[in-house]
């Protein structure tokens, strides 16, 4: 697995975090101040959960490398900021094998730099749509090619890669199929990819996973509800 530029993020956790908030506009949702079940990198292995202040402490300080710093960008105290990602509320577990209902229900659950290293997606999906109430924010590493595919890698198990050694790279045909198989009978991408060399790509149909020393990566939005947003494009064939 190729590793992310220095002009990207540090490691593929703070490369995730530093996508929450795309696609524009989801941050005016509604009902974006109850809970939130957030999957990590570690194949998997972390959960956490929590309501939008503390979520946003965290995805502040992993941006910017430090509390003082994300304070100056929140307008708050440094000390706020700690005081938020220390309220948050993590859990080790297996999204494939071990139910996520033993943590509540959520309104949306973002699972950023997880899917590709697991060796059963669909199974994870189906397990991240029975605790989701709204919305399920998607990104992952792609297989490019226009069928419904997942391709098969050996992964270490190193701390952030496969736990069990086998991983799937899934195609965008794919996503969009599980999700809306799963549950969510909408789903969306955003129009504008992120300013990131691993979203900006051609589409060859080649079966790449990576290009050019980057990850061929992708952002999925899944909705129980239509959303009405000129940020989004629906994904889903009628």
């Amino acid at each position: 697995m190729c590793d992310h530029s220095k002009k990207g993020a540090r490691g593929s956790a703070r490369h995730a975090l530093a996508l929450l908030p795309v696609p524009d506009g989801l941050d005016g949702h509604a009902d974006l101040g109850g809970k939130f079940l957030l999957g990590q990198p570690r194949a998997a292995a972390q959960v956490a959960h929590a309501d939008l202040s503390l979520l946003t402490s965290f995805v502040r300080a992993a941006e910017h490398g430090s509390f003082s710093a994300a304070a100056r960008s929140l307008g708050v105290s440094a000390a706020a900021v700690s005081k938020n990602v220390a309220h948050l509320e993590a859990h080790v577990g297996n999204v494939e094998t071990e139910p996520l209902s033993r943590f509540g229900r959520f309104h949306i659950v973002f699972s950023y730099g997880l899917l590709y290293h697991l060796e059963n997606p669909l199974q994870a999906l189906r397990n991240m749509e029975s605790v989701c109430d709204e919305m399920l924010l998607l990104e992952t590493i792609i297989c490019d090619h226009e069928l419904a595919l997942v391709r098969m890698e050996d992964e270490s198990t190193d701390v952030n890669q496969a736990l069990g050694g086998i991983a799937g790279r899934p195609t965008p045909h794919y996503v969009v199929l599980a999700l809306n198989r799963v549950g969510f009978p909408h789903v969306y991408a955003p129009v504008t990819a992120p300013e990131h060399e691993d979203f900006r790509f051609a589409w060859r149909n080649n079966l790449d996973t990576a290009r050019d020393g980057h990850n061929l990566r992708c952002i999925f939005v899944a909705s129980r509800s239509e959303l009405t947003n000129p940020a989004l494009v629906s994904l889903v064939r009628d």
